[in-house]
């Protein structure tokens, strides 16, 4: 592997004033507003409230977020005593203060940021919308990138795939990955971004915007280029994908033990997250391209966290439990329940205490808090159940807690502990003291222990996650699949024919997200996500009945979930009627959990192949994703014609 350059940010700077005008936030007083934003992270002070200083990156270098429950606490004081807090507080060199609006600004506030040069902002989002846009602004402009050699990234099977080693075989498995339906990213100009926490996208440095750029294949032996847009289509290739999985090709060596796949778990380190790695012996004989296809599927069996051998046999039943469970349990958002062990699960949490009380316990909100004024005896917020979600300890609580009296440290912290939250996580690099330990254990509270060191990430993903599990969701009657890369929802009046058309596209290599009732949600991004509502991968067809799509194509015939790129509704042609699709039909529009998405409409009748034909509508949207109009160069087409020919062909009226 050979480096090209040093890990770098984005070529964006990103300023006070860029995160203001995406946000739409109201300046309270101005300091610096070109100044650079550095860290992608969002700090909401608590600690300082009380004169309690901890200097570190957070104090310094994060955005910080001000609102409802800090303004109730500062209620308290005396102007003078709010006064003394903010002169100290604002002598830190953080970026820019958000107030939300759902906090009060205090003169004396506006007075200290003035005498410090301090800028404040004021958003007309509740905090939690504001911490999530914020965040997700600036993890996306500051992402962390690095340029590699020596690589061909791919999408197989929806998974990103680096390729890398032995190049004659790495070529070779390359173009007959391509003849099989998947697709390029990129080979010799492989960038690698950071875009969240743990999540990694590759994309071609070469810009792809303009309409006559094309992706290549370079060929190391004599220099030459296969042009694969040409060669295979631009339904081959594709600008970005998520890192998901390595593989190594390298020469068979007898004396060698090769894993077959999956029993050894071995990782490559990129940006500082973890990749699963793979070494995969090249010798004749092998068909190099279905063992990456199965290398593929099998490493999203494990993300789906299904063993292959027990899938069918578990599945309905574990779907029957949870139903009865929740039945079982008390109405909470909606009938939507997460238990802690669920929470457990999803983050590999390690129990300290209340392992007997997982199954039991529910989360109720999807708010995370550090319970940094409750330390300090205000416990007020605590009464409204909003507060009572999932609790953060990290070292600063603890070392906050040793600042107080012992006397008034143990009745702070009963009076928090008296009310009934579901789990407190503590970061990796806690050391629990005693007192802590047994008033917990005393409580009979469930105490665990994650693997993030920084508790910034944890509320990051713990937030990430609970919103999603939340989220405000909708059912639609179709089928929704996945079509080079892009999510399809086919919709019509019953009997159309929308399960016999997806069960043809399925036949052409596409996937089946859902059939029949399709459950979308809106995810933390905005993306509008569907998932099947029922039990997966199960279709309906006339005439058969019920059919198992995972068991008649496999599993790379399916997928969990998709993100929603359009809605094609399939209608029944009426006799006379001008069906005719026209160059405007690309501007309609339909509206999903207030998100607008482009809406097509075909025609069926005998003889109309309505795969093929929903086939090219998605790779006419995926031409205009690249860049391509044809609607624009139709036109420019008829205006090069002559009057005469444009009547001899009728289009007179078309220009």
């Amino acid at each position: 592997m050979k480096l090209l350059g040093n890990e770098i940010t984005s070529n964006k700077k990103v300023t006070i004033l860029d995160l203001k005008e995406y946000l739409g936030l109201e300046i309270i007083t101005e300091g610096n507003l070109e100044l650079q934003i550095k860290v992608p992270s969002i700090y909401q002070i608590g600690y300082e409230l009380v004169g309690f200083f901890e200097v570190d990156e957070e104090l310094n270098n994060y955005i910080h977020i001000y609102g409802r429950k800090e303004s109730r606490f500062l209620a308290k004081f005396s102007e003078e005593e709010r006064k003394k807090i903010f002169d100290e507080y604002f002598k830190y060199n953080f970026p820019a203060l958000i107030t939300t609006n759902e906090g009060t600004v205090f003169p004396e506030m506006v007075e200290s940021a003035k005498k410090n040069g301090r800028t404040i902002l004021k958003s007309r989002r509740r905090t939690s919308a504001t911490i999530r846009e914020a965040k997700f602004f600036l993890s996306k402009r500051l992402a962390k990138e690095k340029m590699y050699d020596g690589y061909i990234f791919l999408d197989v099977m929806g998974m990103g795939v680096l390729l890398t080693g032995y190049e004659d075989a790495k070529l070779g498995v390359t173009i007959e990955l391509l003849e099989r339906g998947h697709r390029l990213i990129t080979d010799n100009h492989l960038m690698i971004k950071r875009v969240a926490e743990n999540d990694l996208e590759g994309y071609n440095r070469v810009d792809k915007t303009i309409m006559d750029s094309h992706f290549f294949l370079d060929n190391l032996k004599d220099g030459s280029k296969i042009d694969v847009t040409t060669l295979f289509g631009i339904k081959a290739t594709r600008k970005m994908k998520r890192v998901d999985l390595l593989i190594v090709l390298e020469e068979w060596n007898e004396k060698k033990f090769y894993d077959r796949l999956g029993l050894d778990e071995v990782y490559e380190e990129f940006l500082g997250s973890k990749i699963p790695k793979l070494n995969i012996p090249v010798r004749k004989g092998r068909n190099l391209a279905i063992i990456i296809e199965t290398a593929a599927l099998n490493y999203r069996l494990k993300m789906m966290g299904v063993n292959s051998a027990e899938y069918f046999m578990k599945e309905s039943q574990k779907l029957i439990t949870a139903n009865k469970k929740k039945q079982g349990d008390k109405d909470m958002n909606n009938g939507k329940v997460l238990s802690v062990k669920e929470l457990k699960n999803q983050f590999n949490l390690k129990v300290l205490l209340g392992e007997d009380r997982l199954d039991d316990t529910f989360i109720e909100t999807t708010s995370i808090h550090r319970p940094s004024l409750a330390l300090a005896g205000y416990v007020e917020n605590y009464k409204d159940a909003a507060y009572n979600g999932v609790q953060i300890f990290s070292k600063a609580e603890f070392k906050f807690l040793s600042t107080l009296p012992e006397e008034v440290r143990i009745k702070n912290l009963e009076n928090y502990l008296q009310f009934q939250l579901p789990v407190l996580v503590l970061t990796d690099d806690v050391e629990v003291p005693e007192y802590f330990y047994e008033l917990v254990k005393k409580r009979g509270m469930i105490l665990c222990r994650s693997s993030y060191k920084k508790a910034s990430q944890m509320i990051a993903n713990f937030n990430s996650y609970l919103e999603t599990y939340f989220t405000p969701n909708i059912s639609v009657h179709g089928v929704f699949l996945e079509m080079y890369g892009f999510g399809v929802l086919l919709t019509g009046k019953s009997g159309v024919g929308k399960s016999e058309t997806a069960l043809e596209l399925i036949h052409r290599g596409h996937r089946l997200v859902a059939d029949d009732l399709v459950k979308f949600v809106k995810d933390t991004s905005g993306d509008i996500v569907g998932t099947s509502a029922n039990l997966p991968y199960f279709m309906e067809i006339r005439g058969l009945g019920i059919i198992d799509i995972k068991t008649l194509y496999g599993l790379g015939a399916v997928r969990i979930n998709k993100k929603l790129d359009i809605v094609i509704e399939l209608r029944e042609q009426e006799c006379c009627n001008d069906y005719l699709t026209t160059v405007d039909y690309q501007n309609s529009e339909t509206e999903v959990l207030d998100n607008k998405v482009p809406k097509m409409t075909l025609y069926i009748s005998s003889g109309r192949n309505a795969a093929a034909m929903v086939e090219i509508a998605v790779m006419n949207l995926m031409a205009s994703k690249l860049g391509h109009d044809p609607e624009k160069l139709y036109r420019e087409g008829l205006k090069r014609m002559t009057e005469e020919e444009r009547k001899a062909l009728g289009l007179e009226e078309k220009i």
